[in-house]
């Protein structure tokens, strides 16, 4: 099905339409149950092709057939994450494992849906001795992989550097800046329509942390904004 054909009906779309993170759109005037859980694309009843994500939430047929489903897939993909970052300046002192879980792992009944997470040991107080690993959710789209690689690294490298007892605002801000960085570096329409819904998101601790991160590189430079948040613990 082409792009500008609504994923519904098969027509070009009239009047208004929803536009998915693929570019696929569909006609608002089609009744949807639900939405993907990752590119926001509307379901139609009866719709084939659609799979489960979680235990309240679905996949559309263009995300599934992007999948990491398997560990060889996440090994394929993991390197360029890392080399990426890298470049980036974001290189971890000790090498964290990454792993595939089921999403219903590291999804509680939150707010949202959870994608992936960093374990940490934390001692008696509060404080974090070590980074454990970090856990993603599989089946993603390779895009959505790297971008949750991107992030929960972003987790591992604050710690290691020791900013630890950041403001929950403030370091998911920076983490998503690393995720937006990643995905800035791919290139394509997906990963720019990624970035910007992480720009948008109204959410007061993802969305307006990546916001007020951003705007502090955009006021200081990223050296200056990291060095404050590992050494002080607040952006300059």
């Amino acid at each position: 099905m082409s792009a500008s054909t609504c994923t519904a009906c098969g027509a070009p779309p009239s009047g208004r339409y929803v536009l998915s993170m693929h570019g696929e759109v569909t006609c608002a005037r089609h009744p949807a149950d639900g939405r993907c859980a990752l590119c926001g694309r509307p379901r139609q009843r009866e719709e084939q092709g659609w799979s489960r994500f979680t235990a309240t939430t679905a996949r559309c047929p263009t995300c599934a057939a992007q999948s990491v489903d398997t560990v060889e897939q996440a090994r394929s993909h993991i390197p360029a994450v890392r080399e990426d970052m890298a470049a980036l300046g974001i290189r971890l002192d000790q090498r964290v494992r990454v792993t595939l879980v089921d999403p219903d792992v590291i999804n509680t009944g939150g707010r949202g849906v959870c994608l992936g997470r960093t374990l940490q040991r934390v001692e008696e107080g509060g404080a974090v001795t070590d980074v454990v690993g970090i856990e993603i959710a599989r089946g993603l789209t390779s895009t959505h992989f790297g971008a949750t690689v991107a992030h929960e690294i972003g987790h591992a490298w604050l710690a290691q550097r020791g900013a630890r007892a950041l403001a929950r605002q403030l370091e998911e801000g920076v983490c998503e800046l690393f995720s937006g960085a990643w995905l800035k570096r791919r290139g394509t329409e997906f990963a720019r329509a990624m970035r910007q819904a992480a720009l948008d998101n109204p959410d007061a601790v993802y969305g307006a942390g990546y916001r007020a991160v951003r705007d502090s590189v955009a006021a200081h430079g990223i050296a200056a904004v990291l060095d404050s948040v590992c050494g002080r613990g607040r952006l300059p």
